[in-house]
């Protein structure tokens, strides 16, 4: 049977889809948002202490919606009291020809970004356990800050709910009808109508889409997060260790580090190494061959480390081809909304991205510039 009909359906409750889920609501829409596991949970991409949130993009679209994205996430601050922005200070730096590395800069520049521009020597001189290879070049940016990755989530779902949206933990999406001015989300519990839907499953949105007619070239990688015990952990406090990402020449692969917080070791990834694993595979032990390059890695950049691993995690990417993001209404049914916004990069932009995904599925456009994101891009009907 049928339950009474809703405005908007969500479908996902990671960053994205919480954060469009209370969009929605103090928008006025009745919304449900649907999560098959505990709101919060370890299973996705969006758990874990902390994110970095940061202006250091080569494009300059990501640089104005970050820039949306941090008043956003300080609004949502100011609305619960909930602490969830800690500013750290950031470098991005690697060798003059890294990936982006260039065109950072220059977005700095030509968007009137405060930066800095340092040498590698000038890196270690400010941060001494940092030590960049030898002809790094490199910014500091004061902006870069570390987002509390697991409160913003359980906050953005707290406050929808606060606002009207109904939560459904534990329910999982198992079949969803497009009509054509409407859907119908089937459950183990019940069906449920509503005039439109967002769909923001992260790494299994795939299949849900490929059954909806959209078949999108996403790969889902198993990335590993570890937190390496130091010889003086004050040394890893904020304000005296920053954010950093280290780009590298040819490559998307990016190394980084953060200071201590939510946990008593610093935290650094080695990231788009990992191996390809299906949507729904359940696995998520540590995948130890790719620890241990995360590891050799940090050791070779930072001084004061054990070498000792305190913690390990593991996360899933969902990448695109081109590591843009897919923000976009079905090709045939526009009252169905498609995010898959991540590829490794888009927990900063939950705040920004949950307001997209209010827009779109209320209203069918944005203010917002979403052209990198299109499906047409990809040719995505099945």
């Amino acid at each position: 049977m049928t339950v009474e009909s809703s405005d908007v359906i969500v479908v996902g409750a990671g960053v994205m889809g919480t954060a469009a889920a209370l969009h929605l609501a103090k928008a006025g829409a009745r919304v449900r948002l649907f999560e098959q596991f505990a709101i919060g949970h370890a299973r996705g991409s969006s758990h874990g202490a902390s994110r970095i949130i940061r202006l250091a993009y080569p494009e300059p679209e990501y640089v104005r919606l970050a820039q949306a994205a941090f008043a956003l996430w300080r609004d949502l601050e100011s609305e619960s009291g909930a602490h969830l922005l800690h500013r750290t200070g950031g470098l991005d730096f690697g060798a003059p020809d890294a990936l982006g590395l260039a065109e950072i800069g220059a977005n700095y520049r030509a968007m009137g970004v405060e930066f800095e521009a340092l040498s590698g020597e000038e890196i270690t001189r400010r941060y001494p356990r940092i030590k960049p290879p030898a002809g790094s070049i490199g910014f500091f940016q004061p902006d870069y800050s570390m987002l509390a990755a697991d409160r913003c989530v359980r906050t953005a779902a707290a406050q929808a709910q606060h606002h009207g949206a109904q939560l459904h933990e534990n329910e999982a999406v198992r079949r969803i009808s497009a009509r054509n001015d409407s859907v119908i989300v089937h459950t183990d519990r019940g069906d449920y109508h509503a005039a439109r839907l967002v769909i923001a499953s992260g790494s299994w949105v795939l299949p849900q889409l490929r059954a909806l007619g959209v078949d999108l070239p996403l790969v889902v990688t198993k990335e590993q997060v570890l937190h390496m015990t130091a010889r003086n952990p004050s040394d890893f406090e904020i304000g005296r260790f920053p954010l950093f990402i280290h780009r590298f020449a040819g490559t998307t692969v990016l190394g980084s580090g953060f200071p201590l917080l939510g946990h008593r070791a610093p935290k650094f990834i080695y990231d788009r190494i990992g191996a390809v694993v299906d949507p729904g595979d359940p696995d998520r032990a540590i995948d130890q061959k790719n620890l241990e390059v995360a590891r050799d890695y940090a050791l070779g950049v930072i001084d004061g480390l054990t070498g000792d691993v305190a913690e390990a995690i593991s996360c899933r990417y969902t990448m695109t081809p081109d590591e843009h993001f897919v923000i976009d209404t079905h090709p045939q049914h526009a009252h169905i909304v498609i995010a898959s916004p991540c590829s490794g990069h888009g927990f900063k932009f939950g705040s920004v991205i949950g307001q997209i995904l209010s827009d779109l599925a209320l209203r069918g456009t944005t203010a917002h510039d979403i052209s990198l994101f299109k499906l047409a891009r990809f040719g995505a009907l099945a």
